[in-house]
């Protein structure tokens, strides 16, 4: 069956929720694309055959193709039960999509079935006005909580939480107050409708928001689960964004560790620590410096993985599903890698503070 772990996002698709200088803006949108999913609309049928399900909707069903990757989306409402869940489907028109099955026999379902983009699979554990604190519904994962505190109107608080008993109440603080008084900051939107994308596997989360809406200094905020190089990592969380209420952050990969955090150190002692990542020596942020694009040797897009340490003494594990081009870049040349299919995946590019990253957008990340 086709992997379904990996979602992607964007303010662009049909139903997305808008990012904007209001507060509460923030929780709306991480509301919709981890716990609830958007976009709902109802079949018209849903008919299997030789172990394909076609589904139509005859007034447009507004999904898209990303590449030769097709959306996640989770059917509800149909009998046989065994079509309800979430899929990863193949567009093939306007008013039709596919996606495979097994062990349902050839007949039309019925009911009142309705499809929409499936969440990334974190539930809303506390809430409080312009306050939420998410968490991973992926058992296999840490579960650590993250804290959004989204009562401003540009700029959010986020930070992470080994336990939490209410949405101001927790421990295990990740910043502490020591490292950066009342957490890290997600500075979202200057104004309305600003551009933004999120990908998420269920177990980390990378979300990018044009706050200033100049489509060059892109931030944003990184939490979740490290592909871990410790066996059953529990504390194995990173947390990156910004330490200012104004101005945009990057994924930072040089020798540094600023504004990103772990929830402990690998062997699990002691509490939050700084964080650095590193990849290619070419590259000084994620996406800037190295060889020409396409690469003269092959013609090609070269990445690199981008590893995360215990402050700068021990490599912890990788970012999952998030690469490094080891290419030149600057405002000036305004690369754009384009999307790329490489070994059965699709890669996006997403610009970080004026460079490039690329996002696996198909997965598995692990």
């Amino acid at each position: 069956m086709p992997e379904t772990t990996v979602r992607y996002f964007n303010g662009t698709m049909a139903g997305a929720p808008s990012l904007a200088n209001t507060a509460g803006s923030l929780i709306s949108l991480l509301d919709a694309c981890l716990v609830d999913g958007f976009g709902a609309v109802t079949l018209d049928s849903l008919a299997v055959a030789a172990n394909v399900a076609t589904a139509t909707v005859s007034a447009g069903h507004n999904l898209a193709m990303v590449g030769e990757t097709g959306p996640v989306v989770r059917i509800s409402g149909a009998t046989p039960s065994g079509l309800n869940g979430d899929w990863r489907v193949t567009i093939t028109s306007t008013t039709t999509f596919t996606f495979a099955t097994t062990g349902i026999s050839d007949q039309t379902a019925t009911g009142t079935i309705t499809a929409k983009r499936a969440p990334a699979g974190f539930s809303k554990a506390f809430s409080g006005t312009n306050k939420a604190a998410y968490r991973s519904d992926e058992v296999a994962g840490t579960r650590l909580y993250v804290r959004i505190d989204d009562s401003a109107t540009t700029s959010a608080r986020i930070r992470g939480y080994e336990a939490m008993t209410d949405v101001d109440t927790g421990t295990g603080l990740f910043p502490t107050d020591a490292q950066i008084s009342g957490g890290l900051y997600v500075y979202k939107a200057s104004a309305a409708n600003r551009v933004w994308a999120l990908v998420s596997d269920g177990r980390i989360v990378y979300f990018f928001c044009d706050a200033s809406g100049n489509g060059q200094y892109v931030g944003g905020f990184v939490f979740g689960d490290l592909a871990s190089y410790v066996p059953g990592d529990a504390y194995g969380v990173v947390i990156i964004a910004s330490g200012s209420a104004s101005g945009a952050h990057s994924l930072h990969l040089v020798s540094s560790t600023s504004n990103s955090y772990l929830a402990r150190r690998f062997d699990s002692i002691g509490g939050s620590l700084p964080s650095a990542r590193y990849t290619h020596a070419k590259s000084a942020y994620l996406g800037s410096g190295g060889d020409l694009y396409p690469a003269p040797t092959d013609l090609a897009l070269h990445l690199w993985p981008v590893e995360v340490w215990d402050n700068t003494e021990t490599s912890r594990g990788l970012l999952p599903g998030c690469w490094n081009p080891v290419h030149l870049y600057s405002s000036s040349v305004g690369i754009n890698y384009g999307i790329h299919e490489v070994n059965g995946r699709t890669l996006v590019p997403q610009v970080t503070n004026n460079y490039r990253g690329v996002l696996d957008v198909t997965g598995p990340w692990r």
